[in-house]
C-alpha cells in the first residue's frame, strides 16, 4: 500500500488489494456496496468479526478482480474464484496477524508511522512535508488524518509479521545445488512406442459386449439438460438506418485511434529450425551447425524449402512447411527478426543462431510500413460508428420489449403487440448449442439455463446485439436408447479394447527385453521400430517424445544406462517401453550461471510455505467459531 500511496494519490485506493497477501481495508461509512449490518460473523479468541469487515474485504478483492480480468469476469469465474470464502480467510487472518503482532512486540508506533508520512512526496511542497497539503489529499480519498494514521499503523504492522516469519527462510548451498540438478541434468533414451491405434482393426465386439459396456457406462452417454425457448432478437444490423454519423465523428475517432490505422512492416516467412538445448556443449553446437548448413546448401541448390522443412525442421511449424504466416519485428526474438526483416521477397538467410537454435529463413513477402489515410478508412469507421449508435437504439427497443413480455408473461404475446418477430424453434436446446438469428452466445445461453420454466429473461447481450427469451419447457438430462449412441458406443469399446491390447504387448516386450537384454531385439521380434531421443532435461522435453510429468520423472529416476521403467510409460494415449542410453549432469558453469536466480526462487518459495504455514499455525492455535453462515 505504501508504495502505491506515494506515487498515486488519486488512486492508491483502487490498488490496495494487490498488497501481498494481507487485504488493507479503508473504513468508511457506505462505501461497500452490501448493507453493512453489525451483526457478528466470526469470533477469533475474544475479537468478532462483523458482516462490516466481511463486506468490505468483500467489495476490495470485487474491485480487484474487475481490474484484473475486466469484461471477462462472469459469474461462474467468480464462483471459481471462491471470493466469498476469500474474503472471510482474509479478515480472519487480519485478526490472527494483529493478535500476534501485540505478542511479538511487532506493533508499529506513533513515530514509525509519523515516519512513513513524511516519506510520502503527495504530502510535499517544495520538497517539504506540508500539513496542509496532507489534509487536502487524504479528503481527497474520503478519509481523516485520524482514520489514515490509524489504518497505516495497521498496515505497518502486518508488513512487519510477514517480514518477521519470512526472514526465517534459507536456503543453503546444498539446496541450490541440488535444484539445479534436478532441473538441468539431461538424459537420452531408446524406446518403442505401442500405440492402441495400431491394434483398432483387430479387435472384435459383438453386441452383448456393447450392451454391457453401456450399461457400465451410461453416464458417459446421457444426453444434458435442454430448454424449449422463445425469444426475439434484436440485432444490430437492422438498426443502423435508424442511425446517422457525419464527417466530424468519422474524422475525431480517425485522430483518436490512430493506431489502429498505422501498421506496422509485417514478414510472412518459413524457416526450418535444428533446435540446442540451454546448455548445449560446444560440440553439440558444432554438429547442429553442421546439419544445418548440409540442409541451406540444399536450399540453394533449388529444392523446395517446404518439403525441407517438412523433413528436418524441429519446430512445430514443420508440418505446415514452417509456415509462420503474418509478423511484425517485435514478435520474434531479436536475431530472427533483425535477419527476416533485413531481407527482400523471395530471399533466403545465411544460418541464423538464437536461444532455439539455428535458423534458414525465407522471406515469401514482406508488407510495408503505413498508415491508412482517412479516405481509405472512411467506410470502416463509419460501420464502427454506426454500429456504436446501433447498440444504443436495440438496447432501448429491447427494453421496452423486455418489460413488455415480463408484465404479459409472455414472450410470444408481447411480440405481437409490439410487431416483433419472435423466433419459436420446435427442437430443444442445450447449453452449447446455437440459437438461430443469435449465433454463438455462451453469455446468452448461460442466462436462459438460468432460468425457470416459464420465465422471461432481461435483456440479455451478445455480439450482435440483444434477445429476450422465455423458457417454455424444462428436459432433464437422459440416458439414451442403445441404439441411438450405438456407433459411439461401438468406438469407445474398440478403444478400451485396443488400449487393453496395446498395454499388453507393451508389457509382454518389457518382459522379453529384460530376458534378452536387449531392447533391438526384442522390439524387431514384436515388429516394433526403436528410435533414440535427443538430450532432454526436465526442462527442456525432447522435441518428439515430448514426455512430461509423472512419465518423465520415471525416465530420470533411471540411473545407469540399459535401466529401465518397471512398467510402461503410459503417455498420451499410448504405451512407451524405454531403457536409459546415457546421462548427464549439468556443468559447473551451469551451477554458477544459475545460483543466484535459483537461491532467489528457493527462498521465495521458502518464504511463502513459511507464511502460509505460519497463518495456518495461528488458525489452529485460536479458536475460530463461525457464527452465521454466508
Amino acid at each position: 500500500m505504501l508504495t502505491v500511496f506515494r506515487e498515486h494519490a488519486g488512486s492508491w485506493i483502487i490498488k490496495i488489494a494487490l498488497f501481498a497477501i494481507i487485504v488493507v481495508f479503508i473504513f468508511w461509512g457506505g462505501y461497500s456496496y452490501k448493507s453493512m449490518r453489525a451483526s457478528r460473523l466470526v469470533r477469533v479468541g475474544d475479537v468478532y468479526v462483523t458482516y462490516a469487515d466481511y463486506n468490505q474485504a468483500y467489495d476490495h478483492l470485487l474491485n480487484m478482480y474487475r481490474r484484473q480480468f475486466g469484461n471477462h469476469l462472469t459469474q461462474e469465474l467468480l464462483e471459481r474464484l471462491n471470493i466469498k470464502q476469500q474474503a472471510l480467510d482474509l479478515v480472519i487472518d487480519r485478526v490472527l496477524i494483529t493478535q500476534a503482532a501485540r505478542a511479538l512486540g511487532l506493533n508499529a508506533g506513533v513515530e514509525d508511522v509519523q515516519g512513513e508520512i513524511l516519506s510520502f512526496p503527495v504530502f510535499h511542497v517544495d520538497g517539504r512535508f506540508d500539513r496542509q497539503r496532507y489534509v487536502a489529499v487524504l479528503q481527497q480519498n474520503r478519509m481523516t488524518p485520524q482514520a489514515f494514521e490509524q489504518q497505516l499503523a495497521q498496515d505497518l504492522t502486518m508488513r512487519r509479521v510477514e517480514s518477521f516469519v519470512k526472514g526465517q527462510a534459507v536456503v543453503s548451498d546444498a539446496e541450490v545445488a541440488a535444484d539445479v540438478q534436478y532441473r538441468f541434468s539431461r538424459v537420452q533414451v531408446a524406446y518403442a512406442q505401442i500405440d492402441p491405434k495400431n491394434f483398432q482393426d483387430k479387435v472384435t465386439i459383438d453386441d452383448a459386449q456393447m450392451s454391457a459396456f453401456f450399461e457400465k457406462n451410461a453416464d458417459r452417454y446421457k444426453e444434458p439438460e435442454k430448454r424449449v425457448v422463445v425469444y426475439v432478437p434484436f440485432v444490430l444490423d437492422d438498426f443502423l438506418g435508424d442511425v446517422a454519423i457525419n464527417d466530424d465523428d468519422i474524422r475525431t475517432y480517425y485522430e483518436d485511434h490512430h493506431d489502429q490505422f498505422h501498421h506496422e512492416k509485417q514478414v510472412k516467412a518459413r524457416h526450418i529450425l535444428f533446435r540446442l538445448g540451454a546448455q548445449a556443449s560446444e560440440d553439440e553446437v558444432k554438429k547442429t551447425e553442421a546439419a544445418a548448413r548440409s540442409v541451406l546448401e540444399k536450399v540453394r541448390k533449388g529444392e523446395d524449402f517446404a518439403a525441407l522443412a517438412k523433413a528436418h525442421s524441429q519446430d512445430g511449424s514443420a508440418q505446415a512447411g514452417g509456415d509462420l504466416g503474418w509478423f511484425t519485428k517485435d514478435q520474434m526474438v531479436p536475431a530472427f527478426a533483425d535477419a527476416a526483416f533485413a531481407m527482400k521477397a523471395g530471399e533466403v538467410s545465411d544460418l541464423v543462431r538464437t536461444p532455439f537454435g539455428w535458423h534458414i529463413i525465407k522471406v515469401e513477402d514482406v508488407r510495408p510500413e503505413e498508415t491508412v489515410p482517412l479516405d481509405k478508412a472512411k467506410p470502416q469507421i463509419e460501420l464502427n460508428l454506426k454500429r456504436e449508435k446501433a447498440r444504443d437504439v436495440a438496447y432501448h427497443k429491447a427494453r421496452e420489449f423486455a418489460d413488455a413480455a415480463y408484465a404479459d408473461g409472455d414472450v410470444a404475446k408481447a411480440a405481437e403487440r409490439m410487431h416483433r418477430t419472435v423466433e419459436a424453434p420446435e427442437k430443444a436446446f442445450g447449453l452449447t448449442d446455437i440459437l438461430p438469428k443469435v449465433g454463438n452466445a455462451p453469455e446468452v445461453m448461460k442466462a436462459l439455463f438460468a432460468l425457470g420454466e416459464g420465465e422471461v429473461s432481461d435483456v440479455l447481450e451478445w455480439a450482435n446485439g440483444f434477445v429476450v427469451g422465455q423458457v417454455k419447457k424444462i428436459q432433464a438430462p437422459e440416458v439414451p436408447p442403445l441404439e441411438k449412441v450405438k456407433s459411439r458406443v461401438q468406438d469407445d469399446l474398440k478403444a478400451e479394447r485396443a488400449r487393453e491390447e496395446a498395454e499388453k504387448a507393451a508389457k509382454a516386450l518389457l518382459e522379453e527385453v529384460r530376458r534378452q537384454g536387449d531392447l533391438d531385439k526384442a522390439a524387431a521380434l514384436a515388429g516394433v521400430t526403436v528410435q533414440t531421443s535427443g538430450w532432454f532435461s526436465r526442462m527442456e522435453p525432447d522435441e518428439k517424445l515430448r514426455l512430461w510429468g509423472d512419465a518423465a520423472e520415471a525416465v530420470f529416476q533411471l540411473q545407469k544406462p540399459g535401466d529401465m521403467p518397471e512398467a510402461p510409460l503410459s503417455w498420451q494415449g499410448a504405451f512407451i517401453v524405454c531403457r536409459l542410453v546415457g546421462r548427464q549432469d549439468p556443468a559447473p558453469e551451469v551451477l554458477e550461471k544459475e545460483r543466484e536466480d535459483t537461491r532467489m526462487r528457493l527462498t521465495q518459495m521458502k518464504q511463502n510455505q513459511l507464511w502460509q504455514a505460519w497463518i495456518a499455525k495461528q488458525r489452529s492455535l485460536a479458536k475460530v467459531e463461525i457464527l452465521q453462515q454466508l
